[in-house]
């Protein structure tokens, strides 16, 4: 029977020169806003491109990222201009359908050369950005190749032939960047940082052309309401196959919500195909119902409402009609527990009791296990297992499947596995008596159980049983067993009940995280500002040879001069400008003096260099004897500076320190230890400085993979589990990111540090499997994903 929608009611077919200007309309609002967003997210590329050159060690990377930055600059208008022309021209060749392919036949072979890498490199990282906005976007472009390819006339348009897909803007930005002037390695730097900017603006503009579109109403609505993103919390309703698409495809983007699945729909497909549960055993069904319980072919297991809304009635095995039970729940699903033996076993296997008869029927198993036992195994293999209808035993079989994947997951600790286990009487009847715990993910049990394990990730062993939080988890699982019967809403009121809790822990830990978020930004204070440091010494070094005293005094003393000035007042300090030009008159003061005018000028600076050079050293560490030396050693470095006879030479010191060294030697002969012991110690001293040493190999290997994406993709509040030197397990959740190099800061649930590393560190713990990230979609959802997966592979096309 073909039906009409709202939607559909309302929609005209433009005509073919309206279809154009519309979407015409629509390639402008994107460029406009591209442009905007493009813009922001350039000041962003220009802040992480001057970190980098900040961080780095490498002078060659520094003057790269340092060049790159100017390039964004100084060509930031032409960069722009041209992006949006490309823009224009790629959208519109794709509105038209002329995206132009390769003819291979025309290629002469003789002109064919090795892939160019750098083209590759290029290629791979605007693949990545695709990837990410593809991914960001998902449910908006799905939306948006719907609307678009009923304006051209092409239903199953894909994001990859989108006119306005993710494809298309990289594209156009990355030619964009091709035609304006520098190295290749300038603008691939470009590129690469834009990888690692923040893209969420390009959801809002898809979100917004989606909305253009509706309110033309020229586009048919087929999804009957929105879907909503979040964590955590009530999502809208979404039934399977609501905007027209199989619930098969049940893996969600990163980043966007993963579809409902009807894990009860699919087990009744199965069944109607004749697939058996084959750990159901068969029985008599209640007041003569024919074996399997259910008609075949009946909507939602079977459960066909009356006329007039009359609900399915009990049905005691004695076959007398009793009074009628409700065939909707309270959360609007469907109430499958019809058979009266069956409830209430349940009721009293969730008070604890065993070794007990309910109409007949004994129960010898434990409803609520002391460690990671499926009792619900158990049932379907027991009479009363037996007892159940078709549909009672697919539910049985579905929540002791999940509790299959709760015992298996690695996101759990075992011991909070035990206690989650303990609800498993509890959440089978809570499935039995509101049928959308399968299909609608704020079902108050399932969004409880989701809220259970969650918080359980926090807690780990060490902290024991007497551990505030393993306590509440234990005495909210108390509270179903004791007080749930026929009300999910119980459920609700004590998942709020936890986040009241866990919000209370919350704001006692982000002190603690302070605490160690402040000392991890010092210390990444303190590294920036030695390298920016040394920087400024070694460039000084590298143009100008000095005496080997003053090198070592300007890398081992000052060096914490101009280290504390910089944390105190940065680089825009006056004091920092003041210490840079007492560097300056330093090696100025040794070079040699070859006008009477640079020696009356050395003269006349020498009383107010030393007053800085005192003041400059007040806060550093500096032994008398060691000060004595060096001032000792710097008067005779000015001493050989102003010697008119060694004017001429690149270094005067050179010749002190090969007089000092030939007077060691005379010392030395005529046994004069102590003389020969000066005469050397001058002689290293006025010996020119040797280079900066090398710098230190990285602790990790920078590599640009699929693990790299992966630490650089983390945000606050996620959850890692990280092996321990000694082999031990523990989860840490991702309390604050550095803004001034990105370092991550891993926390306990109490905030209390466990752990800070930079990216590529925590890359590297990914590639040695000694470190993994925790799954971040709901427990209850990861495992109706899987179980759908498993039962794709047992049974193919059945299940859809």
């Amino acid at each position: 029977m073909n039906t009409t929608t709202t939607g559909e009611a309302a929609v005209r077919r433009p005509l073919p020169r309206e279809t154009a200007k519309i979407l015409g309309d629509c390639r402008d609002l994107a460029i406009h806003r591209l442009l905007l967003s493009f813009t922001s997210m350039l000041d962003r590329v220009g802040d992480l491109l001057m970190a980098r050159a900040e961080k780095s060690d490498v002078r060659d990377e520094q003057a790269m990222f340092l060049d790159a930055r100017g390039a964004l600059i100084s060509e930031r208008s032409n960069l722009m201009a041209e992006f949006e022309r490309q823009l224009h021209v790629l959208v519109d060749r794709r509105i038209k359908g002329e995206e132009p392919k390769a003819d291979f036949a025309a290629v002469d072979a003789r002109k064919l050369t090795l892939i160019d890498t750098a083209a590759m490199d290029e290629s791979v990282v605007a693949g990545n950005i695709i990837r990410v906005v593809e991914n960001l976007c998902h449910e908006e472009l799905n939306e948006l190749n719907r609307a678009v390819g009923y304006l051209l006339g092409r239903p199953e348009l894909e994001t990859r032939s989108n006119p306005l897909a993710p494809t298309t803007i990289v594209e156009a930005f990355t030619e964009a960047l091709h035609s304006i002037g520098g190295d290749q390695r300038l603008k691939f730097a470009i590129l690469k940082e834009l990888n690692q900017s923040s893209l969420g603006d390009i959801n809002a503009i898809y979100a917004d052309l989606n909305r253009h579109l509706e309110n033309l109403r020229v586009v048919p609505q087929l999804r009957p309401q929105a879907i909503h993103r979040g964590s955590g919390g009530a999502h809208g309703d979404r039934s399977p196959g609501a905007d027209g698409k199989d619930v098969k495809d049940v893996k969600a983007a990163p980043g966007t919500e993963a579809p409902e699945i009807d894990m009860m729909a699919v087990l009744q497909r199965l069944a109607g195909a004749g697939f058996g549960l084959h750990r159901l055993q068969a029985g008599a069904m209640p007041g003569g119902m024919p074996l399997g319980g259910m008609a075949a072919g009946m909507p939602f297991g079977g459960m066909q409402m009356p006329a007039g809304g009359a609900g399915i009635q009990g049905m005691p095995a004695g076959g007398g009609m009793e009074t009628p039970l409700p065939a909707i729940g309270q959360f609007g699903g469907p109430r499958i527990l019809v058979t009266q033996e069956l409830g209430d076993a349940l009721s009293r296997l969730q008070q604890g009791e065993t070794g007990f008869d309910v109409g007949g029927i004994p129960v010898q198993f434990a409803g609520v296990p002391q460690g990671m036992h499926n009792v619900l195994r158990d049932l379907q293999e027991s009479p009363l297992g037996a007892k159940a209808n078709q549909l009672e035993a697919m539910t049985i079989e579905l929540v002791a499947m999940l509790f299959d994947f709760v015992f298996e997951t690695k996101d759990l600790p075992d011991s909070m596995k035990v206690l989650v286990g303990r609800l498993q009487i509890p959440v089978l009847k809570s499935a039995m008596l509101d049928g959308a715990f399968f299909s609608k993910k704020t079902h108050p049990a399932r969004l409880f159980v989701n809220a259970l394990a969650h918080a359980g990730i926090g807690w780990s062993p060490t902290m024991g049983t007497e551990d505030p939080l393993y306590r509440k988890i234990e005495s909210l699982v108390h509270r179903v067993l004791d007080e749930f019967a026929d009300d999910i809403y119980l459920f609700d009121e004590l998942r709020k009940d936890l986040e009241t809790f866990l919000a209370e822990e919350e704001k006692s830990a982000e002190l603690n995280i302070q605490s160690s978020a402040d000392e991890v930004n010092q210390r990444d204070r303190q590294e920036i500002a030695r390298v920016v440091a040394r920087s400024e010494i070694e460039k000084r070094l590298e143009t100008h040879t000095v005496p080997n005293f003053l090198g070592a005094f300007l890398r081992d003393k000052w060096i914490g001069t101009l280290v504390q000035l910089h944390l105190q007042g940065g680089e825009e300090g006056e004091a920092w400008s003041s210490a840079l030009a007492t560097l300056d008159d330093l090696v100025w003061s040794v070079q040699p003096k070859r006008t009477s005018e640079d020696r009356k000028k050395l003269v006349a600076m020498l009383p107010n260099l030393l007053k800085r050079l005192h003041g400059g050293l007040q806060n550093v560490g500096w032994e008398a004897a060691e000060r004595e030396s060096f001032m000792s050693n710097l008067v005779e470095a000015h001493a050989a500076a102003v010697k008119p006879s060694l004017a001429s030479v690149p270094m005067p010191t050179t010749a002190v320190s090969e007089a000092a060294a030939a007077a060691a030697e005379e010392a030395h002969a005529k046994g004069d230890a102590e003389t020969a012991a000066k005469a050397r110690a001058l002689a290293d001293a006025m010996a020119p400085a040797p280079p900066p040493p090398p710098p230190p190999e990285p602790t990790v290997e920078v590599v640009q993979d699929h693990f790299a994406e992966l630490a650089a993709s983390l945000e606050r509040g996620m959850w890692i589990e990280f092996e321990g030197d000694d082999g031990q397990l523990a989860f840490a959740k991702l309390a604050w990111i550095s803004p001034l190099r990105g370092t991550y800061l891993f926390t306990n649930r109490q905030g209390q540090k466990a752990v800070s590393l930079t990216a590529d560190e925590l890359a590297d713990r990914f590639r040695n499997d000694r470190a993994r990230l925790v799954e971040a979609e709901p427990l209850v959802d990861r495992a109706f994903v899987s179980m759908m997966a498993s039962l794709e592979e047992k049974f193919g096309e059945q299940t859809a």
